[in-house]
């Protein structure tokens, strides 16, 4: 007896269509990784440079492993191009209207017995975890090296550390672009002028000029209009309305690993170090726009519009939404460039054999939500916080429901420093360590199972470690320094 999905055509050809980074990135991955029989085709609809600001300017660490699977290597990221490395991003003025932390990149923190590291401080009376972390500690110095993979033991503490980069979205896309196997993916240019709906949800798309291109799987990299998604009727759930200016300002020597944000009165504004520029957005209410823009100084190069929210459905018939076409999260966190990379893996981990695409739907979309919902527990999180402007981008944003999960995190580590996860979630442990203790949350009891370790010890330990910390990153060179020394010799040893 034949399965449905037997009976069915075999996947041929696939359409990707839109541009900026979400469509670069995905044709890029895909020309690596699809097999030849599958034909890629790129159609270029027009211009995403605005909405592109949405992706933020900062990744985080799963950037490099994804980037390999691309066949974009790191040495093209500093040779060319303006990105540099990160350690993370320091908010700055925060919580409580005046608390400043690091919330940088960090492998698992120690746990030692079985009881986790945050436990002893809390056993200790330390109110500060960043003195701990080697990452934040470099960063706040604004120095640089690579983690060693094979580390001796003096570089034990550095091998804890992780890295990002730093990048504009529009120069990053463009790398991606100059990375994709040109013999792999046809491309072809021009707006969008209809989608013509078949039996299995889109049958072709139309753009000015009268060219068709039919497919067998369409991939909607329109950003936040979804205009493929959209015309098969999936619904957007959605809630603030966002706009976004960048500026890029000159400056002759590049600035630490780390992006700064700062709450403004119309929202926020980042400030984030690249080769050549430092990179500033600012994030706004529309009703604070004018005060928003005048923090620029002159007319900023680059302004978007999205509303925060996602799709009910990231994949409908043969239509998968990919980036800001399955869901817009606000860049506070790395959040919409790891949603990006995660959309991407996940349809290349479930491209369909066969027209029939049910099983692979299903879980795409299963996961998809589960993804945007996390991401979106973790910006909210930084709401919840006394001292923050009384004005509308701040009323919207908390005004916000906090979700039962995320009431969950906060109760039960204020309450005994347990820290609750949930399947997959992009954000880890360590990193929701950092927030609580970033943001000022402590627990107000410890793992008893701390008490087993003599006290002395365990201050001694904490001592040593905080000591050997700030040794190393005394001996690291600026980043600015590092990145220009790698890049020379790179370029001596280019083949």
């Amino acid at each position: 007896m034949t399965t449905p999905s037997e009976s069915a055509a075999a996947i041929e050809h696939v359409v990707i269509c839109g541009t900026g980074l979400a469509a670069q990135m995905t044709a890029c991955a895909m020309a690596a990784q699809l097999p030849p029989a599958i034909r890629i085709t790129l159609a270029d609809v027009g211009d995403s440079a605005g909405t592109d600001l949405f992706y933020g300017s900062v990744s985080a660490p799963s950037a490099y492993a994804f980037n390999l699977t691309t066949g974009l290597q790191e040495p093209r990221l500093v040779v060319e191009g303006d990105a540099a490395f990160s350690w993370g991003t320091r908010y700055s003025r925060w919580a409580g209207g005046s608390r400043s932390w690091i919330q940088c990149f960090h492998l698992s923190l120690p746990v030692i017995d079985g009881v986790l590291f945050h436990h002893y401080l809390a056993q200790q009376g330390e109110t500060e975890l960043e003195p701990y972390l080697v990452s934040a500690m470099a960063a706040r110095k604004g120095v640089f090296a690579h983690p060693p993979q094979r580390p001796g033991q003096t570089e034990q503490l550095l091998s804890r550390a992780e890295y990002g980069y730093q990048f504009d979205p529009a120069t990053y896309a463009r790398l991606f672009q100059s990375s994709t196997d040109d013999a792999r993916v046809h491309r072809v240019r021009g707006a969008l002028e209809e989608v013509v709906r078949g039996d299995q949800g889109i049958a072709a798309i139309r753009l000015a000029g009268g060219q068709s291109l039919e497919a067998d799987l369409f991939i909607d990299c329109t950003g936040p209009d979804a205009s493929l998604l959209s015309s098969l009727g999936s619904a957007f759930t959605g809630g603030r309305r966002l706009r976004a200016a960048m500026t890029r300002k000159p400056a002759a020597r590049l600035g630490p690993p780390v992006r700064e944000v700062t709450p403004e009165a119309y929202g926020w504004r980042s400030e984030t170090p690249l080769r050549g520029c430092t990179a500033q957005l600012t994030v706004y209410d529309p009703a604070s726009e004018a005060e928003a823009l005048s923090a620029h100084g002159a007319e900023p190069e680059r302004t978007g519009e999205a509303v925060l929210g996602r799709r009910d459905e990231a994949w409908s018939g043969n239509c998968v939404a990919i980036g800001q076409a399955a869901g817009v999260v606000e860049p506070l966190t790395p959040a919409p460039l790891m949603l990006l990379e995660r959309d991407i893996e996940r349809l290349l981990s479930l491209i369909p054999f066969s027209s029939d695409m049910t099983v692979e739907r299903r879980e795409y979309n299963r996961r998809s939500a589960e993804d945007h919902e996390h991401c979106a527990l973790f910006s909210r999180a930084l709401f919840e916080t006394d001292g923050l402007p009384d004005t509308p981008y701040w009323q919207a944003a908390r005004a916000e429901p906090v979700p039962e999960k995320l009431a969950r995190k906060l109760d039960l580590f204020e309450d005994r420093g347990l820290l609750v996860a949930y399947d997959l979630e992009p954000f880890q442990m360590e990193d929701w360590t950092i927030l609580h203790c970033g943001m000022g949350r402590h627990p107000s009891r410890y793992d008893r199972s701390a008490d087993r370790a003599p006290a002395d010890r365990v201050r001694q330990y904490l001592a040593n470690m905080k000591s050997e910390i700030a040794k190393l990153v005394d001996t690291l060179p600026s980043h600015a320094d590092y990145m220009a020394q790698l890049k020379q010799y790179l370029l001596q040893n280019r083949r």
